[in-house]
């Protein structure tokens, strides 16, 4: 079984420590060491045959440098991706002597040393003793499943089974120790359904931190989403009720939570700029960021981890409460500068600087169950997939991308739709919201439900 010191070895972390001495015997203010180790292995398989099989090995240090100014600090910033250094005195060197260049920035802050790693583990040993064989067995079932689940399934693009595992440390001349070790397994399948001379593709997955996915319910999703896409019809423009599908919310509030970004809120660069403690949805939306979520569900959460890229504890954040605007995401610079508690959602990669990000990112549920919410959409319309939500203005808020579904009709699924043109507002559809569904359905570190919206105008034929 693998441990922490199996991807970051004493020895090496104790080269960091002493890069992080050396810049300060430099003249540094601060220095800070960021280091992640991960490796890959996957398998896929094409109608019934081996494709590819693979393996890999990723890791990087970032080290970065603080230098005082009169007006603030500035930082340097280097990278590399040689582990094996004898030591790494001349990279924090690098990164000394970039510090010298660029604007000063006052509101650039450190954590203290602070919390515990009291999480259940992140990491499972049973990822790590997985075979090659077990993995092309795993890819080879999940392609039955599906063909299993629907005759129709004409082809299969893609049958996939993945795993990884790895670790992640930030050391700072604070005395900040932020380790975390994780691992991970993924199934995921592209298929074609077929009938007469038509023809859809349609993909599905999912993902947990231990083996043990079940691969029927992928398949059997992947291809239900084909036959739901079969011989679609051309919407008639007009207004409708709307519902949106589990995997459509996570997309929307993704969007939103991404709008929720201190950074972008202080450049003017988000639909949400200053409307904290202000009502931007329905009432009935409540939306949760927990860095601490032990479970998703009959399984570990994904997204869960003891300190955030800075070194913070990670902690539940409330986003939205009841539909009003509680808390940007911060890092502690974005914090200091508003003058706002930190919410401890820093990220970053080995080679960039701390950015807000999310870690388990949830609705919480409503007490509808989805077929209810298709009787009350009445004459509408369930949205199962859209287009290019990533063309979403941050500032205005306004969109115009594609979708498909299924229509509803008199309170009960009916045929497929596609073409549709979905245009309008995104605080605009947050506050047309008027139920919320019970199937709370996570889709790696992010879940959604179903969500009904009132009158909501959607081009068609």
């Amino acid at each position: 079984m693998s441990d922490f010191t199996t991807f970051i070895p004493e020895s090496l972390e104790a080269r960091l420590q002493d890069g992080i001495q050396h810049a300060l015997k430099l003249g540094a203010d601060g220095a800070e060491a960021f280091i992640s180790v991960s490796r890959s292995r996957r398998a896929k398989v094409q109608n019934g045959a081996l494709e590819d099989l693979t393996a890999s090995k990723r890791g990087g240090l970032g080290v970065r440098v603080i230098r005082a100014g009169s007006k603030g600090f500035r930082t340097g910033l280097a990278t590399t991706t040689d582990l094996a250094a004898v030591d790494f005195r001349d990279l924090f060197a690098q990164a000394w002597e970039l510090s010298a260049l660029g604007d000063e920035d006052p509101w650039l802050r450190q954590a203290d040393p602070s919390g515990t790693d009291d999480l259940p583990s992140r990491f499972d040993g049973a990822v790590e003793a997985i075979s090659p064989e077990q993995r092309i067995a795993w890819a080879m079932e999940l392609e039955a499943e599906a063909r299993k689940a629907s005759s129709r399934v004409a082809a299969v693009r893609e049958s996939s089974s993945s795993d990884g595992s790895g670790a992640s440390l930030l050391l700072t001349q604070k005395g900040v120790r932020a380790a975390d070790l994780w691992s991970s397994c993924s199934a995921s399948i592209e298929l074609a359904v077929a009938v007469g001379g038509e023809r859809q593709a349609a993909q599905h997955w999912d993902a947990s931190r231990r083996p043990g996915l079940d691969l029927a319910a992928i398949g059997a999703e992947a291809a239900l989403k084909g036959e739901r896409k079969l011989n679609p019809r051309r919407l008639p423009a007009g207004r409708y009720p709307v519902v949106f599908h589990p995997e459509v919310a996570v997309d929307l509030l993704g969007i939103v939570a991404g709008m929720l970004d201190a950074e972008s809120v202080l450049k003017r660069r988000s639909l949400f700029a200053g409307k904290l403690g202000e009502r931007i949805a329905s009432p009935l939306l409540t939306l949760v960021d927990d860095g601490r979520l032990a479970e998703a569900p009959g399984r570990p959460a994904l997204g869960t981890e003891p300190w955030d890229a800075e070194g913070l504890p990670t902690r539940r954040n409330v986003l939205l409460e009841g539909g009003v605007l509680r808390t940007y995401l911060h890092t502690l610079k974005t914090a200091a500068e508003m003058g706002m508690a930190p919410t401890a959602t820093a990220g970053r990669g080995f080679g960039s600087q701390p950015g807000a990000t999310t870690f388990n990112l949830f609705p919480l549920a409503g007490d509808t169950a989805p077929a209810d919410l298709y009787r009350m959409a009445g004459d509408g319309v369930l949205i199962t997939e859209i287009m290019g939500l990533h063309t979403v203005d941050p500032v205005s808020g306004d969109l115009s991308v594609g979708a498909s579904g299924l229509r509803i009709r008199d309170g009960v699924l009916a045929e497929p739709v596609d073409q549709i043109t979905f245009a309008g507002n995104l605080q605009d559809f947050l506050i047309r919201i008027v139920a919320l569904g019970s199937d709370l359905r996570w889709y790696g570190s992010s879940a959604g439900l179903s969500i009904l919206l009132e009158d909501i105008a959607l081009g068609g034929a």
